[in-house]
């Protein structure tokens, strides 16, 4: 809406408001001035009228009476009389109509509602009754003046509301017209540039506002064409300064390079001790300006717009896993714990760029163990689904270092910047490393921030956003020597209710030559503990008749020491947020996420049983990279007609090939299946009876055992079921039926069929 019409509108809604409150006062005036009238006519009439007509009343004079009537009939307004002694009439006057309709006494103009104006009088002398005088009175007369009041005052008043329409109207022309100038002489300016002028001669306010415009056009209009050669200016220096690191940074690398190649070839001479450590100093620097000429040329395609990611497929996991590998050493000489925790979420198979990935993993994880001098470095990734085609993942960092103050987060990130500017500083570096992660987090669609305590320790968190990739990228295989069991003749207890689950530990164990029980549930674990001795417990979470975390408070409790102080893992699919927190503060040691690994099982096992594991509570699995079997690349070419492999995560069944053996498997699937069938009625039933309970239980257990042999699309469908029912949205738990029922017969199907394909033991 425009000032001008505001204005208008404006003025006459006023206008409007006061002429209908001095027409409401005018009429009410006039309504009330002519009821005082006639309230004081009627009543003085009628006191007459009783004055003389009570000789006439007390004699019964009907004949005085008659003559006092028509007397008082010529009486203007006066349209009836009657003289009443009980019910004999003694004398009247008016139309008969009148006369005999019902007389109900008036005492205001409201409550006329025949167009007669009633009042009654009664005859009384020293105290006797004689009777009683009706008079009526016209008001017609009154009431067709109020409206003809009305109807001028009406008139009036929409004659003075079109001439203030009008008078708005040009004074609101006129105000505005200035105004429009400025609007025009704005959007010139900022279609043209400064400098536009309005050149408004006239005298008043509006004037004055139009010559400031002019003159702060003329202002911006200079300071534009400085800022444009000073931003002129400041682009050269710019690209100067970008063409003098890049040519700088590559003069340098390349007798670097050379360097480094010399001291690598004296590293394999002959050398006596002191030698050796020179070399090796003198490698180490090296390396380390190296790495400060690559973050300078990595920081120069950035700010020149010239660094382009790659768009290849890559394993996500197997890429996070390498990194974090690489980082052992240097840990392990720091006396420092490092750890990596992937959750089932996070899909192995994406594109981006992998190097850039693992530059930003590493320049964190490589700043987490400089600036952590005891305690631990923790890696942990998960992932949130945008849509079918991309994954959000998120990789947090958390290590128990110095921390960062305040001050210094301001600036964290900002090139060439260090947290610690002193000259004193005891960690050298360019001060790029996080400015780069920020740069590469952006380009791969995501962001970095952190949270630090000083003296306690920081959290860097990215997130990054990859496209999934649709072929199956394989990982090389591991080393044997990270399979190397350190401990022997242990009993381990096994707390688990799924049947398909309880076979896949049964063969990992078998394979490491050690005896393990199986309990199916929390109740049965305690009745056997109770029983026998055992050194380690691995306890699933969900279980029937007494969960996880309550079989665990329920041995922590216990009187006899020894067994209060078994060590417990979790055997967990929970990947919530705040998960691993309650399993740690139910009295659990540590845990592992479903499905689990024969690496990570013997990861466990020597941590806490082998010699070093005393030293070690509540630690957090670090998961080791699948091992690619020497599947025929051509199983997807033998798929039957109406079964769709890619529900079958060949990656996971290569894994359980080398946690078990290749023979197992099919009987492993076999019994998956069953189960499986089983547990999908159940669910089916518990949504058609809206059992929420049951619902979430089964839909647990069916995403447990459905991960761990390979039904990773049907598994992941469970969660989501589970997840609603844990978050109160049972109704569209409910509403995944029909998806569910599609999605299991086609996963079992394909799962089914790639069993009767067989298959192969990995090479070497």
């Amino acid at each position: 809406m425009s000032f001008r019409v505001k204005t208008i509108l404006g003025i006459a809604f006023i206008e409007i408001v006061m002429l209908m409150a001095l027409t409401f006062s005018a009429m009410s005036f006039l309504s009330e001035s002519n009821e005082r009238q006639l309230l004081q006519r009627a009543n003085s009439t009628a006191e007459m009228f009783v004055h003389a007509a009570k000789d006439a009343m007390i004699s019964t004079d009907i004949a005085t009476l008659n003559d006092l009537v028509r007397e008082f009939m010529t009486v203007e307004d006066i349209v009836y009389i009657k003289v009443m002694r009980g019910e004999k009439e003694l004398s009247s006057m008016g139309e008969p109509s009148i006369l005999e309709r019902g007389m109900s006494e008036d005492f205001s103009l409201n409550t006329v509602n025949d167009g007669i104006f009633d009042t009654r009088r009664q005859v009384v002398s020293s105290g006797v009754y004689y009777g009683t005088i009706d008079i009526g009175f016209e008001v017609s007369e009154i009431n067709s003046m109020l409206v003809n009041a009305q109807k001028s005052i009406i008139g009036i008043a929409s004659v003075e509301v079109i001439l203030v329409a009008i008078f708005s109207f040009f004074l609101g022309t006129y105000l505005t017209k200035s105004l429009v100038k400025l609007i025009e002489a704005a959007n010139t300016v900022s279609e043209q540039g400064p400098g536009y002028q309005i050149n408004d001669k006239s005298q008043d306010e509006l004037g004055d506002v139009a010559r400031a415009f002019d003159d702060m056009s003329r202002q911006l209009e200079k300071s534009y064409r400085d800022l444009t050669q000073a931003r002129s200016e400041a682009e050269q220096a710019n690209e100067s300064k970008s063409r003098f690191l890049a040519t700088m940074s590559h003069e340098i690398r390349t007798p670097m390079n050379g360097v480094l190649g010399i001291l690598n070839i004296l590293e394999e001479s002959k050398l006596t001790p002191e030698q050796k450590k020179l070399v090796n100093t003198a490698t180490e620097s090296g390396q380390f300006l190296l790495s400060i000429i690559n973050d300078i040329l990595d920081f120069t395609r950035m700010e020149s717009n010239t660094l382009r990611l790659e768009h290849r497929p890559f394993d996500f996991r197997h890429c996070v896993e390498s990194v974090v590998a690489t980082f052992l050493p240097a840990a392990k000489a720091q006396a420092l714990e490092i750890s990596c925790t992937i959750d089932g979420t996070v899909p192995s198979n994406v594109c981006g760029d992998e190097n850039r990935v693992k530059q930003v993993l590493h320049n964190l994880i490589g700043n987490a163990i400089k600036f952590t001098k005891n305690g631990s470095v923790s890696v942990q990734i998960h992932a949130a689904d945008l849509e079918s085609t991309h994954a959000e993942i998120t990789c947090k960092i958390i290590d128990t270092g110095i921390g960062i103050s305040r001050n210094a987060m301001d600036f964290l990130f900002d090139e060439f910047t260090m947290a610690d500017q002193t000259y004193s500083r005891s960690h050298e570096g360019s001060g790029l490393g996080l400015a780069i992660c920020k740069r590469l987090c952006e380009l791969m669609d995501g962001h970095i921030e952190v949270e630090s305590t000083p003296s306690i320790g920081s959290t860097f968190s990215f997130s990054i956003r990859l496209e999934l990739a649709k072929q199956h990228i394989g990982t090389p295989p591991k080393s044997p020597t990270d399979l190397k069991l350190n401990v022997s003749d242990v009993s381990i207890l096994v707390a688990e209710d799924n049947r398909a689950n309880q076979l896949v530990i049964q063969e990992m164990f078998k394979k490491l030559n050690l005896s393990m029980d199986i309990a199916e549930n929390g109740q049965r674990a305690l009745e056997m503990i109770a029983q026998y001795h055992y050194d380690l417990i691995f306890m699933d979470i969900s279980m029937p008749k007494l969960d996880g975390m309550e079989t665990c408070r329920a041995i922590r409790k216990n009187s006899d020491p020894v067994v209060s102080q078994i060590p417990i893992i979790a055997l967990t699919a929970h990947s919530l947020a705040g998960d691993r927190e309650k399993f740690l503060d139910a009295g659990m040691d540590d845990y592992l996420a479903k499905p689990v690994r024969l690496s990570q099982l013997i990861e466990k096992i020597n941590l806490f049983l082998g010699d070093d594991s005393g030293n070690s509570s509540h630690k957090v699995t670090r998961s080791e990279p699948s091992i690619k079997s020497s599947q025929s690349s051509n199983d997807t070419a033998n798929q039957g007609e109406h079964v769709n492999l890619e529900l079958v995560d060949e990656t996971i069944l290569e894994q359980m090939i080398e946690d078990t053996s290749a023979d197992v498997l099919p009987m492993l699937i076999e019994h998956y299946l069953e189960e499986s069938q089983e547990r999908l009625n159940k669910i089916y039933q518990a949504m058609d009876e809206k059992n929420k309970e049951t619902l979430e239980f089964e839909s647990h257990t069916l995403g447990s055992s459905s991960l761990a042999l390979g039904n990773r699309v049907l598994s992941n469908l469970a969660r989501k079921i589970e997840h609603l029912c844990i978050e109160n949205e049972v109704e569209q738990a409910y509403k995944l039926k029909d998806e569910l029922n599609d999605l299991a017969e086609k996963s079992l199907a394909a799962l089914a069929y790639r069993k009767k394909q067989g298959f192969i033991e990995p090479a070497g």
